[in-house]
């Protein structure tokens, strides 16, 4: 059903609640929140971490993270298609799999937007020291975490425009750098060809498949940001052109990532990237590009701002779901101002970044390794618990069409969730990365404990 007003009317099937839903967003501007939710300044950064472990292997990594995240993405349109909710993740997961399950993903789909705000402040920091190194890493991350969130104090109403913006930016940067090592490598240097193979072990697979499984909770935080894509896609004109909103996001980022890391292991020999600072403004130090080396680690400040601000919208989007549903404290579903804007999820929010922001003080070396550990195993239950909905989803509709993304049905979905599986097992090995799973376990637990107290209050979101 369809209102010149409000746009379609969605039902939750398991509590028949209505939800109204207004369709302002383009196709060109989804994908393009779709891309500059996930490029970030942890891919900017973070990517060192999977190069150093898998070697030339890691593109390999990036074409199986972005089959994953294809599968995710697929699941999300499926269920965004047959009945579109604000609250996403949670509320599917709460239709098909119980309170319980629909709770847990929630909790760890907004703890998991939180640590995400606060590993991109982090990584912003250390791109910011560059031009004021002696200012310390925890009141940068601080001042710009600071920034982002009173932009949303504001309201998010243009949020689709800056972000279409900003990606544009970024994926400018990331086309830009490919085509500048390109010719620096067919042109002035052409020596350099075939550095990405070349070396003691001349492999593509330096330290085998135990190097290649270990990058991938790495690999899968640089798709993490697929939430905002998700809770915004509720928000497109023609709902019908979603899955192909889904399938342009997916391969833009999987292509230029893989181009990108090409290009930089052409330029660098893996075992010399850097796991501090940018391997890609690394890589044009290397090639004496030193005013594009300042200019790129400008543009991944602004892509920091960028991705900040889409988890912060994502992330109040869940908690005043959870809020309806009375999981969360009430005052977060409470909204001031002509804007609406949710001040009471804001604050929440606000909360949650300075106690992670306040480890980069207390543990200034290991601090970004362990937000994005602990960021990465929750997405991996995230991701899980979003196949294991679309299983769920699909057995009690049989005849309904399935997103293309999510291809090879059902086995697809099987494969993809024991890859889950394999590969949080083998993140396990790596000791920098076990920090970040303890965390997650101590989180889940104080989530389920504190279950027991708020689920006698659950009951259907208010209308």
């Amino acid at each position: 059903m369809k209102s010149r007003t409000v746009g379609r009317i969605g039902r939750d099937q398991r509590v028949g609640t209505r939800v109204q839903i207004k369709h302002s967003m383009s196709l060109f501007e989804l994908i393009l929140v779709g891309v500059g939710g996930i490029i970030g300044a942890g891919y900017f950064l973070g990517s060192g971490q999977p190069i150093r472990m898998a070697g030339p292997a890691v593109l390999l990594a990036f074409a199986i993270g972005g089959a994953i995240t294809a599968q995710t993405v697929g699941a999300l349109n499926t269920l965004a298609l047959d009945h579109p909710s604000p609250g996403a993740f949670k509320t599917y997961a709460d239709a098909y799999l119980g309170k319980f399950t629909g709770y847990m993903q929630g909790w760890t789909y907004y703890i998991t937007s939180i640590l995400t705000i606060a590993s991109e402040a982090v990584a912003s920091a250390v791109f910011a020291r560059l031009w004021l190194p002696g200012v310390p890493v925890w009141m940068l991350a601080a001042a710009f975490a600071l920034i982002v969130l009173a932009i949303n104090a504001f309201g998010v109403q243009n949020f689709g425009l800056v972000e279409s913006v900003m990606s544009v930016v970024k994926i400018a940067a990331l086309v830009g750098f490919i085509v500048t090592i390109t010719i620096v490598l067919f042109g002035a240097h052409p020596a350099t060809m075939g550095r990405m193979i070349s070396g003691p072990s001349a492999s593509l697979f330096p330290n085998g498949f135990t190097g290649l499984a270990q990058s991938m909770l790495i690999v899968i935080f640089c798709f993490a940001g697929i939430g905002v894509f998700g809770t915004a896609a509720i928000e497109l004109k023609e709902p019908k052109h979603l899955d192909r909103g889904g399938i342009a996001v997916v391969t833009i980022l999987t292509g230029l990532y893989i181009l990108s890391i090409a290009a930089l292991l052409l330029t660098l020999p893996y075992r010399t990237v850097s796991t501090t600072a940018s391997p890609f403004v690394q890589a044009l130090m290397a090639a004496h590009l030193h005013t594009l080396a300042s200019i790129l680690n400008a543009v991944i400040l602004i892509a920091s701002f960028s991705v900040m601000a889409g988890s912060v919208f994502s992330a109040n989007q869940i908690l005043v779901s959870l809020g309806r549903y009375r999981e969360a404290p009430a005052f977060v579903k409470r909204t001031f101002g002509k804007r609406a804007v949710a001040y009471g999820a804001l604050a929440f929010t606000t909360v949650g970044v300075a106690i992670c922001i306040a480890l980069s003080y207390v543990l200034p070396s290991t601090v970004y390794t362990f937000l994005i550990s602990a960021s990465s195993f929750l997405t991996f239950f995230n991701w899980f618990i979003m196949l294991l909905t679309l299983l769920a989803w699909k057995r009690k509709n049989k005849d309904k069409p399935i997103s293309k993304l999510a291809f090879g049905q059902p086995v697809g979905t099987y494969v993809t969730m024991a890859l889950i599986v394999v590969m949080a097992g083998y993140a396990l090995v790596e000791k920098s990365q076990r920090l970040g799973f303890f965390a997650c376990l101590g989180i889940a637990a104080v989530i389920a404990i504190a279950y027991l107290f708020v689920r006698k209050h659950v009951h259907s979101p208010e209308a």
